[in-house]
């Protein structure tokens, strides 16, 4: 019987069965004083399993990471693997090349990882594993005996340290050489006799390596497990050196992908027994690692591999094929743009955080940090957003209040125009340039919150006139609003001046009589004053001026006549007694009716020219006599007067409508700016 591996089988053959028979003679009845020195041969205190993943992250499960936990911070992680047939030994057999007795055939380990940072370059470590399953023959069918396999067992526990000597950079880029130094040591707790432990303690130096390239990462891992060595038929098992090398590319950015190969071997330092091989079991690994979580704190790994083969016969602990996952969490504490945000925490850790106060946390720079489309290094007021509003938006600052005015923009109908604070509708932020919207502008109105009466009369000042010509007779009511009321007792409710109260020509103020017509009868006319049983002789007939008796014109002449000038007289003043006249028409005939001659004509106008004069020099305006040589084709009677005389008197005004109310002024209209 020997253990599966290359040995010549005429020299191993007959001493493995006879140990095998003497074995399973003498175990009955001695009792072993060392489970791992039977008297058979048939240790059971070797590990079965040569891969002892390390606490802590990467891509590798061989290759410990050259990586240690951050100061304070623990990782935690399960690796599984399944093996198939770790452990077989050849027997004896009618076959010429004996039979391999699968030991071990299947079996699953799980090995818990968890690590302490003490400084962020120093960590402890435990790794606890244990077998969850295994089958197959065990030493029964070796020994003859019904011992069957146990099923699942706790392996040696190993506590360890670990010190990055080069630590691979936490902040920048990752690129470059990192190197750690690994120092564990395994406690003899698994069970002695099922392939868990080596039965004594187990020291564990290594030096770990990498280099990082871009997305490419090399590394490599040296060391020695020194320990007892144990006797499994013809192959003795005990400290090896250990070596191991891997490779690693990220196919996808951000962690998603990563691809690893590895191989690792342990060359055994134990002398072997004479005719027997060299102990060196070697295997290979492939994974795929997946960590987009965390910033690649936590990993899932899954692969497989197999022993490389070095002799024709499968190496004691080479499992045929191996399938391995794993369920890591470990800190790396990486913060790739240097900005004080752990990349895990970091929402943009490609890009630094800009430290200005605002949302530092997040790990992203927030160009703008107020998110008005400013950028904060040209905005005043980077925390508090600009007011988009056409008014100075490039500062980045808000303005409550553009004009400045004390009124806040959102109540400013007017936000561009300063309101002119001038007691006039101030609460709503527009400048009232005129008030009481008379046309006038405040600037120049002295009476800005009052409406100007546009009346013509002082129109300009802005102030209403209520009583343009001061009479106490209201502009309303006041028919001569530009006339002062004489204030004589006679109709003083009108507003306008009667210089004449009876109109008979001569003026109040020289009248004797003024509220009783003078007859004019050519007698003390100028008093004003009636004569006794006195008679006028020039009187009005409608518009029209009469005097019965009127002397004519010399014939042939248009020269008056002293009757004739005293009679015009008299009539200029009954006409001045409705001062002032519109309109004065005089129109003069010639000595005989009909007489449409030119020379006729002539004469007439001539006459109405000499009448027209002297109503002039009686005080009649005479712009406002039109003389004229009257129709003399028209039928007059034999002996009608040759001067006809029209007047129509000037139309006094009505009373002016009174202005609106201020409750219905239209001045606090605005028109917005």
């Amino acid at each position: 019987m020997r253990a599966n591996r290359r040995v010549p089988a005429r020299s191993s053959l007959p001493l493995l069965v006879a140990s095998g028979i003497f074995a399973a003679g003498l175990l009955p009845a001695t009792a072993r004083a060392d489970e791992c020195a039977p008297a058979h041969g048939l240790s059971g205190c070797i590990d079965a399993d040569n891969l002892w993943p390390h606490a802590g992250g990467g891509p590798f499960l061989a290759v410990g990471s050259t990586a240690t936990a951050p100061s304070a911070k623990a990782s935690f992680g399960l690796v599984a693997s399944y093996l198939s047939r770790p452990v077989g030994l050849r027997a004896s057999s009618p076959d010429p090349g004996g039979t391999i007795i699968h030991v071990l055939d299947n079996m699953v380990d799980a090995t818990f990882l968890w690590s302490l940072g003490l400084t962020d370059r120093l960590e402890v470590t435990i790794a606890a594993p244990v077998t969850l399953y295994q089958d197959g023959a065990g030493f029964a069918d070796v020994l003859g005996t019904d011992t069957t396999l146990q099923r699942s067992v706790l392996r040696d526990t190993r506590l360890g340290a670990a010190f990055a000597i080069v630590p691979p950079p936490r902040r920048g880029p990752i690129d470059g050489f990192s190197l750690a130094a690994r120092a564990e040591l395994g406690l003899p707790t698994g069970d002695e006799t099922v392939f868990a432990s080596a039965g004594t303690v187990t020291f564990v130096p290594s030096v770990a390596a990498a280099y990082q390239l871009d997305r490419l990462q090399i590394a490599a891992e040296v060391g020695a497990r020194l320990r007892g060595s144990s006797r499994l038929a013809n192959a003795e098992v005990g400290s090896q050196l250990l070596g191991a090398l891997g490779a690693a590319y990220d196919v996808l950015p951000g962690r998603w992908l990563t691809a690893s190969a590895e191989v690792f071997a342990l060359g055994t330092l134990a002398e072997q027994p004479a005719g027997s091989a060299a102990l060196v079991p070697m295997e290979w690994i492939v994974s795929a690692t997946s960590a987009p979580l965390l910033a690649g704190d936590f990993s899932m790994s899954a692969g497989g591999g197999g022993a490389i083969p070095v002799a024709s016969e499968g190496t004691l602990t080479a499992p045929r094929f191996r399938f391995n996952l794993a369920l890591r969490y470990a800190p790396a504490g990486r913060d790739a743009d240097a900005d004080g945000v752990l990349d895990r925490d970091d929402q943009c850790p490609s890009a630094a955080e800009d430290r200005d106060g605002f949302q530092d946390g997040d790990g992203c720079p927030e160009g703008d940090n107020d998110g008005d489309r400013i950028p904060d290094g040209r905005d005043q007021c980077r925390d508090e957003p600009e007011t988009i509003d056409g008014f100075q938006d490039g500062d980045g600052c808000p303005d409550a209040d553009d004009d400045n005015d004390g009124v806040p923009d959102d109540t400013d109908s007017c936000r561009n125009a300063a309101e002119d604070r001038d007691g006039f509708q101030d609460s709503d932020g527009c400048p009232e340039d005129d008030n009481d919207g008379d046309g006038i502008k405040d600037e120049r109105d002295t009476c800005p919150n009052g409406a100007e009466d546009v009346d013509g009369f002082r129109d300009s000042d802005g102030c209403p006139d209520p009583d343009n010509d001061i009479d106490q007779v209201p502009d309303a009511s006041d028919r001569c609003p530009d006339e002062l009321e004489d204030r004589d007792g006679f109709q003083d409710g009108d507003g306008c001046p009667e210089r004449d109260n009876d109109e008979d020509g001569v003026a109040d103020a020289a009248d004797a009589c003024p509220t009783t017509a003078e007859t004019i009868d050519g007698t003390a006319d100028a008093d004003g004053c009636p004569e006794p049983n006195g008679k006028a002789l020039p009187r009005w007939s409608g518009d029209q001026v009469t005097v019965d008796g009127l002397a004519r014109f010399p014939a042939g002449s248009a020269r008056v006549p002293p009757a004739l000038a005293s009679q015009i007289g008299m009539m200029a003043q009954l006409l001045r007694g409705r001062m002032p006249l519109d309109v004065v028409i005089v129109e003069a005939y010639p000595d005989r009716a009909g007489d449409v001659s030119a020379r006729a004509v002539e004469l007439a106008g001539a006459r109405a020219s000499a009448v027209k004069e002297i109503l002039a020099g009686a005080g009649i305006p005479a712009d406002r006599i039109t003389a004229a040589a009257g129709d003399p084709s028209a039928t007059r009677a034999p002996g009608a007067p040759q001067i006809e005389m029209t007047a129509t008197r000037a139309r006094r005004p009505e009373a002016p409508p009174r202005p609106p109310d201020a409750s219905s002024s239209t001045t606090g209209e605005k028109k917005l700016r």
